[in-house]
């Protein structure tokens, strides 16, 4: 390879000057540079006539396959160290697939060889491509129950809604007897109206008006835990409640809490 570094640049200029005074036929030596309007200056044998970076004096440069790190223009093209060669380091199967793309080889100040702009597998977020580039696009999201991606990405549903079926809906009490805020809206079970209202809060228990209800008044049993059973439990079983005596036929609760 005939090339021209800028350190070459005074001896080149010498030699101008000496050549022309010099007889028609000349031999020159394969590692000194030497100066040429056009590539047919050059004697053929691969010879091209290029330029030094910035524009600087013209001279004859035998090509090399690839340019390399190493300050020189090994391909004589009229640029030092620029590399036209894509790269991609990421894993095998992977390039061109989803946003997986190949970078630019660039020379570093050290001459080493770096990849510069690929784009290689990353973590796969909600965004309707494939950014671990697996050939899938949003896999990791299900996007018919996840609040935060409901129905489609990036779509969340509010402190009081779950996502079902793609869609944000109110959340609901699950369970009007389990002593639990299910839904987190600050009330519990019988408290939460809007959801319980007449729903079940146990055996022989309704909710009524934000609270729990005996329902039966004659199994002996304090059904909706308040600590009263039966006709002792003067607000659920007024006088005219059918109840059970203790002789085991039926009556009425009065007003002392007794069935008589």
């Amino acid at each position: 390879m005939k090339t021209f570094e800028s350190r070459l640049l005074a001896l080149c200029g010498g030699l101008i000057l000496a050549l022309g005074a010099a007889a028609c036929v000349v031999e020159f030596p394969d590692d000194v540079p030497y100066t040429c309007t056009e590539t047919a200056d050059c004697g053929g044998d691969g010879y091209v006539c290029t330029s030094l970076p910035n524009d600087g004096p013209r001279y004859c440069c035998l090509p090399d396959p690839a340019e390399v790190c190493n300050g020189l223009d090994d391909d004589c093209d009229g640029q030092v160290d620029n590399l036209d060669t894509p790269c991609y380091p990421g894993p095998a199967g992977t390039l061109d697939v989803g946003v997986c793309r190949t970078g630019d080889s660039v020379c570093a100040a050290d001459r080493s060889t770096v990849c510069v702009g690929a784009v290689v597998p990353g973590t796969e977020i909600c965004n309707g491509l494939d950014d671990d580039c697996d050939g899938d696009v949003d896999e990791d999201f299900d996007l018919k129950t996840d609040p935060v991606h409901c129905g489609v990405c990036n779509n969340a549903c509010t402190f009081a809604q779950d996502c079902v079926n793609g869609e944000c809906v109110r959340r609901q009490e699950l369970d009007c007897a389990n002593g639990v805020d299910d839904d987190r809206d600050g009330f519990t079970d019988c408290q939460d109206r809007e959801d319980c209202d007449d729903q079940s809060c146990g055996a022989e228990c309704v909710c009524r008006n934000g609270s729990k209800t005996e329902m039966n008044c004659a199994n002996g049993l304090d059904d909706d835990g308040d600590g009263l059973i039966d006709c002792a439990d003067r607000a659920d079983c007024p006088t005219t409640t059918v109840c059970q005596r203790e002789d085991g036929a039926p009556g009425q609760c009065q007003v002392n809490g007794v069935c008589l």
